[in-house]
């Protein structure tokens, strides 16, 4: 009698402990070299730790090899394929991660065994929430939830684990019309995400549980934190960008000049595209008319200009487009551009925001673009091949377009959070505290002591300084 009561204690011991066999572990990766690579490290780094730590395989996914569903990055086209994958299988917890995430996966297991005994957690990570509606969150505020501390969504960053159950709930809840996506646009995937899952104040899902071993910097309980970009050997020179500039007559002389006066005097090849020829800009005339909206004919004339001045001048490897209300870090932008290939080699590179993601429908209907505002590099190779694109309409968007187009062209776009369409306030402290910014964008006031706090002391580094006019 004695030895079955063991027996049955042992085994109710064995049923309920948790290890990496109930843990999937996912990378939510790119197909560009660079990011690819990145993703292969961590995933050899965490197969090799699970095997340390429990003599046993991970099961570790990196989702463009694993799962290349279009829209990966945004989370949602992702759950259908691991709920058909692991169903009824001992996994209990799915964990999203960046390729820059790092993971300690002895903390990891603790921090989700012990969320795994509170049945009511049923997704965890380092919350985010913001102080007032902001446009990339769609001017979303929750009142509702003041009592409960604000609506808060998981830094992608730092990674976050979400429990199966919740996976296999959320997409029966997709997949039957009850819930999708309010907005045709993924801009920030994250928020978009925690919106989902929660719902409205009438039918409310579970709001993320803060848990902060999924920490923004290293700590020594830290089971994830977000490494920093480290550029890949020397910055690149800025002599070897040509740097376009989309303006409009009527902000030579309050956008464009801030420019000049910022950024643009420690660029080597600038030139501004308009609807008026000014010299002392300078400024070209492309002939095409003004539009309040879209610029699409406009940008697409830019680069086919762009190619024209750069056929003589071989140093030139990459071409960074930008509005003119864009805020750059030059030496930054060099340094990001060592880590991908320029030159004849087809790369875009900036911000990613996704068109047509997240809907019951949505299958191989969405697309990704590269958002203008925070400037976009494109390689000489990449600027040839998206010249060819065409306008549906001279105001159609530029940014959409041009990410429609390089869809049909099979032209990859390579995603980098340092990038940023919207202003320093518009995104969470801990979010900019992480890393270097590249780029900010929509800057009416104050751009220049915008600039002076996030750029100018790393640009005076640069060689080229110019005078302004």
């Amino acid at each position: 009698m004695k030895t079955s009561i063991l027996i049955l204690f042992i085994l109710a011991h064995v049923a309920k402990s948790f290890d990496s066999t109930n843990i999937v572990f996912t990378i939510v990766s790119q197909s560009e070299p660079y990011h690819a690579s990145v993703a292969r490290r961590l995933k050899m780094d965490i197969e090799n730790q699970i095997y340390e730590l429990e003599g046993r395989e991970a099961k570790v996914h990196i989702t463009h090899e694993d799962f290349a569903v279009p829209g990966a990055w945004t989370i949602i086209p992702l759950l259908r394929p691991l709920v058909s994958k692991y169903q009824g299988s001992d996994v209990r917890w799915v964990l999203f991660v960046e390729p820059h995430t790092a993971v300690r996966c002895g903390k990891l297991i603790e921090a989700l065994a012990a969320a795994d005994k509170q049945k009511d957690t049923m997704w965890i990570g380092y919350p985010l929430s913001d102080d007032e509606p902001t446009i990339i969150h769609h001017f979303t505020f929750f009142e509702e939830l003041e009592e409960d501390g604000g609506f808060v969504y998981p830094n992608f960053a730092s990674g976050f684990a979400m429990r199966m159950e919740l996976i296999e709930s959320l997409i029966k809840k997709i997949e039957s019309g009850e819930r999708q996506l309010e907005a045709d646009f993924s801009i920030d995937p994250a928020f978009e995400l925690a919106r989902l899952v929660y719902g409205s104040k009438d039918q409310r899902g579970p709001l993320l549980t803060p848990d902060l071993s999924f920490c923004v910097v290293s700590m020594d309980n830290c089971a994830t934190y977000p490494r920093q970009f480290e550029s890949c050997g020397s910055a690149i020179p800025e002599s070897s960008v040509y740097f376009a500039v989309k303006t409009w007559s009527g902000f030579h002389e309050s956008r464009a000049r801030v420019v000049k006066k910022t950024w643009g005097r420690h660029v080597t090849n600038l030139h501004f595209f308009s609807d008026l020829e000014d010299p002392t800009l300078p400024s070209t005339n492309l002939g095409i008319p003004n539009t309040k909206t879209g610029h699409c004919a406009k940008t697409i004339a830019i680069l086919k200009e762009v190619l024209r001045r750069v056929e003589k001048m071989p140093q030139i490897k990459w071409i960074f487009l930008a509005d003119d209300d864009t805020i750059l870090g030059v030496r930054r932008l060099c340094e990001v551009l060592s880590c991908y290939r320029g030159g004849g080699d087809v790369t875009v590179l900036g911000e990613r925001y996704g068109y047509g993601y997240g809907k019951p429908d949505a299958a191989g209907k969405g697309y990704d673009y590269i958002t203008g505002g925070g400037g976009t590099a494109l390689s000489a190779g990449a600027a040839r091949l998206l010249a060819r694109c065409a306008c549906a309409a001279p105001h159609a968007p530029d940014d959409m377009s041009l990410g429609a187009c390089a869809l049909r062209l099979r032209a990859p776009l390579a995603h980098s959070p340092l990038f940023h369409q919207a202003r320093p306030q518009d995104y969470p402290r801990e979010v900019l505290a992480r890393d270097r910014p590249v780029s900010f964008h929509r800057l009416p006031r104050e751009p220049v002591k915008i600039y002076a706090a996030w750029f100018q002391h790393d640009d005076l580094a640069l060689s080229t300084v110019r005078d302004e006019l």
